[in-house]
């Protein structure tokens, strides 16, 4: 998947975490920010990725000691870099924002398992993928960034509509 589509799908994730455990999980700017930080991380091994481009100094050597979509994009990884960051940064008690990184890291595996398949179990070799898969920038991976990315506008629309703006804050 592309990375816009990588960044709703974690956003509507996020948002609907938020839905089910306001109390838990706040959506807030911080929050928001993290799910979308943490969809786009998986992709730090692949040099031509959004955030990759951004980060050739991780990304390069990364991609040459590991590949793309190897330990980047299983289950190890997006525990550990949610735990690391959230202990790097000692942002207080808050666990919320890493949370919510975890929740957009595990839905950027989910996408890449729709398009082709991640090691979720790394270092075993095993490589899961969706039964049906669908195609990098296809029609359908673009229907599913207009879907999720819908979400993320009604939910928008409904907390500005609401005058919920302070929410966010």
């Amino acid at each position: 998947m592309m990375a816009p589509t990588h960044t709703m799908l974690g956003v509507a994730t996020l948002l609907a975490g938020s839905s089910l455990r306001p109390d838990l999980l706040p959506a807030s700017a911080v929050t928001i920010a993290a799910a979308a930080l943490g969809s786009l991380a998986p992709d730090i091994d692949h040099p031509s990725s959004w955030i990759g481009r951004r980060l050739r100094v991780v990304s390069i050597p990364l991609v040459g000691l590991v590949g793309h979509r190897g330990v980047t994009h299983s289950l190890l990884a997006a525990v550990g870099a949610s735990v690391g960051l959230f202990f790097l940064l000692k942002l207080g008690q808050d666990l919320a924002w890493a949370v919510a990184f975890l929740l957009g890291y595990l839905s950027h595996l989910a996408g890449d398992w729709l398009s082709g398949g991640v090691p979720l179990l790394w270092p075993s070799p095993r490589r899961f993928r969706a039964p049906v898969a669908i195609q990098t920038g296809g029609i359908i991976e673009k229907l599913f960034a207009l879907g999720f990315g819908s979400l993320v506008l009604y939910w928008a629309w409904h907390v500005v509509s609401a005058g919920q703006i302070g929410r966010l804050l």
